[in-house]
């Protein structure tokens, strides 16, 4: 496993790497993912079994009871007893990616249990690109709780890893702010974060309060890389930003190959920031969730 490209100090930009673009609208467009081969392991997916998870979503601290929301997740597993960190993954504005097996299998492959929400089945939701959905930081914390409950899961390091609009719950996650907010077993938390291409804007004076990967493209026109390097640049804590020379939104995405628009947002495949953000979230999770 390779290093994170972190030089010196937390915030890392390649040379004469260009960025910017128009600011980032509150719409967020699917992510696929390119992790099939997460952190350069084999991804044998026939050999890692999903299973359907159903748990509630966090109550508001101090309400009596449950929040009396179902929600549906996927659980993949590595063999053996654990106890096994854990990832938490965030899909975008359109659901859960059509590779999501393939990307739990990479992580129960690389040694991690992996549960990826799917915050729309159960409220027979299609898409929320268009508007806030504010629903997912509860499911977060819902998946955080559940998760600590399974023998074969180790509570104490668990890590969410989000995508668009799943990123900006991870860093609302990151912040901390929000921790105190939902009825979880005391003590609980989440112990990484990891934003692929966030909208950093919306977290614009937030102090994340956890270590966080942030991975982002230097040409995205929906998510700009300047906001990430703004909100990186104001951390004291140990946050990461890795921007990729050229790339768009969607880069670890092989559907976008070519470049598509979606929603009036162009979206395109960038193989090479592909291969480099699989290294650099693997060698991350690997350090922060080790034992």
């Amino acid at each position: 496993m390779g290093v994170p490209d972190v030089v010196s100090d937390r915030v890392y930009k390649p040379p004469s790497s260009p960025h910017g673009g128009p600011l980032a609208l509150r719409r967020f467009p699917i992510s696929g993912l390119a992790l099939a081969a997460l952190i350069g392991l084999p991804c044998a997916s026939s050999a890692i079994a999903e299973e359907l998870a159903t748990f509630q979503a966090a109550a508001p601290r101090g309400q009596a009871g449950s929040s009396g929301i179902d929600i549906q997740g996927y659980l993949a597993k590595p063999k053996g007893a654990g106890p096994f960190p854990a990832v938490i993954l965030l899909h975008s504005c359109l659901g859960p990616p059509s590779n999501r097996r393939a990307i739990e299998a990479a992580l129960a492959g690389s040694g991690y249990v992996a549960l990826f929400v799917d915050d729309f089945a159960t409220r027979g939701l299609k898409e929320t690109c268009g508007v806030d959905f504010p629903s997912a930081l509860p499911d977060a914390y819902g998946a955080l709780a559940y998760l600590s409950r399974l023998p074969y899961v180790d509570p104490t390091r668990i890590a969410t890893v989000g995508f668009s609009q799943g990123a900006d719950t991870a860093l609302k996650i990151a912040s901390s702010r929000f921790a105190s907010a939902f009825a979880i077993p005391e003590g609980l938390q989440f112990k990484a974060a990891a934003a692929f291409y966030p909208p950093c804007s919306n977290e614009e004076g937030a102090r994340l309060a956890i270590p966080t990967l942030i991975l982002v493209g230097a040409s995205d026109g929906v998510t700009p890389a300047a906001d990430c390097e703004r909100l990186a640049k104001n951390q004291s804590g140990d946050v990461r930003l890795v921007v990729y020379p050229r790339a768009g939104h969607c880069f670890d995405d092989p559907a976008f190959g070519g470049g598509k628009s979606v929603m009036g947002m162009v979206l395109r495949y960038d193989p090479d920031a592909a291969k480099r953000s699989k290294r650099d979230l693997g060698a991350f999770l690997a350090e922060k969730l080790a034992r």
